[in-house]
């Protein structure tokens, strides 16, 4: 139901309110002040907005305008108000006092009803809104693999869940070869291109539910749980095998006539016992690769521990 509908209703409306205007930037109510009125906009437009306690960053969660009900909630229950209603324009609304608006309420179900699916549509969207903001905190907008911050995360309670049933986590840190040479020589546009059809080749040749990130600049990370150093080893010779039959614009000005990738895959808890650890190993497995002549993918060599029969390397 649109907003601007509950204008039908204006004359009833009117009867127990009184018009009030206020300026842009004035602010109608705060967060946390109490639920005592309803406003229904008649002109202008007004902004929903939150400030986190933690941040104080201000996000503004909608935005009104004219035939927009306000403070409807707070205004039926009584409750503090859950975020300042600022003016964007210079606005012109009528102010209804909460206890007769209740009243209104329980003679005309048809309104209440109507502010019931109101208010669904109101969740819906913010439902939607918190999605896309939680989905670009933890994407690289290059790449759209997971970003740095979000693979530390999950590595952190993957492991720990590892640590708790016995399984094993596995880690490939891929690095594009000679990519500053890539870049000069073609340009940080072309370079952009390789990194996101590098991403995409990793992304696609991986199960689904492993986690592959944007490591930080032409590196990435793939954390794949339960699988062993073998499948891992096996995952990370796959990828390299399809970068290196790929063709990139400026692949032949590369080192080889091509681009490649190198790898360096370690496995918990056969070669670390920390998530930190972990990425050491597999860092370093990394730099053995880019220094045994780069386009190749080198593993940990330690043995199993005792006991690990059950996830054969």
């Amino acid at each position: 139901m649109a907003e601007r509908s509950l204008q039908a209703h204006y004359a009833e409306l009117a009867r127990i309110g009184v018009e009030a205007r206020i300026e842009a930037g004035q602010v109608l109510w705060h967060e946390g002040d109490p639920g005592d009125t309803v406003a229904l906009l008649l002109d202008g437009a007004m902004e929903v907005v939150y400030k986190s306690a933690e941040s104080e960053e201000e996000v503004v969660l909608r935005t009104l305008e004219g035939g927009a009900v306000v403070g409807e909630l707070a205004g039926t229950d009584g409750r503090a108000r859950s975020a300042t209603v600022r003016a964007r324009t210079p606005c012109r609304l009528l102010k209804i006092p909460a206890a007769e608006f209740r009243q209104l309420l329980r003679r005309r179900p048809d309104i209440l009803e109507e502010l019931y699916w109101l208010q669904v549509e109101r969740v819906r969207s913010l439902t939607r809104l918190v999605s896309k903001t939680h989905q670009r905190a933890i994407t690289d907008p290059l790449t759209g693999l997971y970003n740095f911050g979000f693979f530390r995360e999950r590595l952190s309670i993957e492991v720990d869940r590892a640590a708790q049933t016995g399984d094993l986590v596995s880690l490939v840190i891929f690095d594009i070869d000679h990519f500053k040479n890539y870049n000069d020589r073609n340009g940080h546009e072309e370079g952009n291109v390789a990194l996101t059809t590098v991403a995409g080749i990793i992304r696609n040749t991986g199960r689904r539910g492993d986690i592959v990130a944007r490591y930080g600049g032409e590196e990435f990370v793939a954390l794949l749980y339960g699988a062993t150093r073998a499948e891992a080893e096996s995952f990370g010779e796959m990828v390299r095998q399809e970068v290196e039959s790929t063709s990139f614009a400026g692949g032949p000005r590369q080192p080889g006539g091509r681009v490649t990738v190198s790898a360096g895959v370690a496995t918990f808890p056969w070669d670390a016992q920390s998530d930190e650890a972990l990425v050491k190993a597999s860092d370093d497995n990394l730099y053995k690769a880019k220094e045994g002549g780069r386009n190749r993918v080198v593993a940990s060599e330690t043995a199993a521990p005792a006991g690990a029969a059950s996830h054969p390397a």
